[in-house]
C-alpha cells in the first residue's frame, strides 16, 4: 500500500544513545501554535519505542501538523555492538478514514455526475474524473515525498 512503509537502520549507537539523540529533536510537549523552532519532529519516546511525526514551521515560527505527513512508529533494540530501530512509516488511522471517506463520496458524485451527462463536452467530463483523481494524488504524493525524507534523516541522524 502507498501510505506504509517499512524500514531498518542499522546504527553503531546503544539503544540508550538513540533514545537520547531522538529527544534531542523530538518534541514530547508540543502544542499547536508553539513559538520555539528547535525541535524537528513532535511525539513520544519509550525505552525501546517511539512514536514521532514532523512539525512544519511557518516563517513567523508557528508550528502546527501535516495531516498527511506520515507517522513513524519505531522499535529500538540492541543489535551486536549497536542498534537496530525497526520503523514503520504510516499516515494516521484517522486520516486515512477520512480519506476513505472522501474518496467514497467523490466517486459516487464523479460516477453520478457522468451518468447524468447526456452530451458531454470534455471539460465537463474530465472535471469530477480531475477532482477524484487530484484528491487520491495530492496525499499519496505528500506522504511519499516525506517519509523518503523521513527514512533519509534518520538514517544519516543515527548513524553517527
Amino acid at each position: 500500500m502507498l501510505t506504509y512503509q517499512k524500514v531498518t537502520i542499522q546504527s553503531p549507537l546503544k539503544p540508550y544513545q538513540v533514545r537520547e539523540k531522538l529527544m534531542g529533536i523530538v518534541d514530547t510537549d508540543y502544542q499547536i501554535g508553539e513559538k520555539s523552532i528547535t525541535p524537528l519532529y513532535r511525539g513520544k519516546i519509550h525505552q525501546d519505542s517511539f512514536q514521532i511525526s514532523k512539525i512544519i514551521y511557518h516563517l513567523s515560527s508557528d508550528r502546527y501538523r501535516e495531516s498527511f505527513f506520515p507517522v513513524l512508529d519505531g522499535q529500538i533494540r540492541e543489535h551486536n555492538s549497536g542498534s537496530q530501530i525497526d520503523i514503520q512509516i504510516k499516515i494516521h488511522p484517522g486520516v486515512m478514514i477520512f480519506f476513505g471517506i472522501w474518496l467514497i463520496t467523490a466517486g459516487r458524485a464523479t460516477w453520478v455526475s457522468l451518468m447524468m451527462l447526456k452530451s458531454p463536452s470534455f471539460a465537463v467530463f474530465f472535471s469530477p474524473i480531475a477532482i477524484f483523481l487530484a484528491g487520491l494524488a495530492i496525499p499519496m504524493i505528500t506522504f511519499i515525498v516525506m517519509a523518503h525524507h523521513s527514512k533519509k534523516f534518520l538514517m544519516n541522524f543515527l548513524k553517527e
